[in-house]
């Protein structure tokens, strides 16, 4: 797979990766999502940190032709994600919109343990019935990598989406000894069509590292702009840029399973 770098996204430049006729089709349904939530937001000082129920039909809308092929497996990090985590709020989402999705639930998310931490993630991938799409935050990114190079990830894994991987090396120097049996960051290839999500000021991981994990993943790298860790404390509720992501990354696996580029006339329809 070609390592492609994508700075900020922005409607237009994201409408440039798909099918030449849909272009201004995909700008202009995502413009007016933005504008709709920027009026939410403006009339509710809560959006910020709870998902916003009212954009759910729209959304789904546009992102369920895509994802009906999959199962969808959510893979939070460390301390899990709380309610207005993206992956929550996404989950809210995906029932809306009845989106076949399950999450990998943890024991004790503030205390990861690596062995049972792996074990669940593998558990819950062979319970899927459909071709699996991972979405992994943070420390959940790690897991993945970590599952691929142990040959335990069941072979149903077409695709992942890993948002912020956690740098246990070089992350923030208080959680080290939490995350630190998830050490060395694996660096062997995905064998499936992977999108690395990285923001310019995470605490947990640099843009070169970033890049550089991507590189060695087989993946491609997308520039998120400034958004910390992406996490908890970030409060980008439904975060429009990540569902624009997730869509890329299932019209790829479509492809990549079917050699057939008609889905890409469909994204976001």
């Amino acid at each position: 797979m070609r390592h492609n770098v994508i700075k900020r996204t922005s409607e237009a430049r994201y409408a440039r990766t798909t099918h030449s006729t849909g272009k201004n089709k995909v700008a202009s349904q995502f413009a007016f999502l933005r504008q709709n939530s920027a009026k939410q937001r403006a009339s509710s000082p809560q959006t910020n940190i709870e998902c916003d129920d009212d954009m759910s039909a729209d959304i789904v809308r546009h992102l369920s032709t895509s994802l009906a092929a999959f199962e969808l497996v959510i893979v939070p990090g460390l301390d899990g994600s709380a309610r207005h985590h993206w992956q929550s709020c996404w989950q809210t989402l995906f029932y809306a919109g009845d989106i076949s999705f399950s999450t990998v639930n943890q024991k004790i998310w503030s205390k990861p343990h690596y062995k049972s931490w792996i074990l669940t993630l593998v558990s819950t991938v062979k319970k899927s019935r459909k071709p699996v799409l991972l979405i992994g935050h943070s420390l959940g990114c790690l897991l993945i990598a970590h599952a691929v190079e142990q040959g335990v990830l069941p072979n149903t894994v077409v695709g992942a989406l890993l948002v912020a991987p956690a740098d246990v090396e070089n992350g923030p120097e208080q959680d080290r000894s939490r995350v630190a049996a998830f050490s060395p960051v694996p660096l062997s290839p995905l064998p499936f069509p992977t999108l690395v999500v990285g923001s310019r000021n995470d605490p947990w991981l640099s843009v070169t590292r970033a890049r550089m994990l991507a590189r060695h993943w087989n993946a491609s790298f997308i520039d998120a702009g400034l958004k910390g860790h992406i996490g908890n404390q970030s409060h980008v509720g439904y975060w429009l840029d990540g569902l624009m992501f997730l869509d890329r990354l299932a019209q790829t696996a479509l492809i990549e399973k079917t050699g057939l580029r008609r889905f890409h006339k469909r994204i976001l329809q």
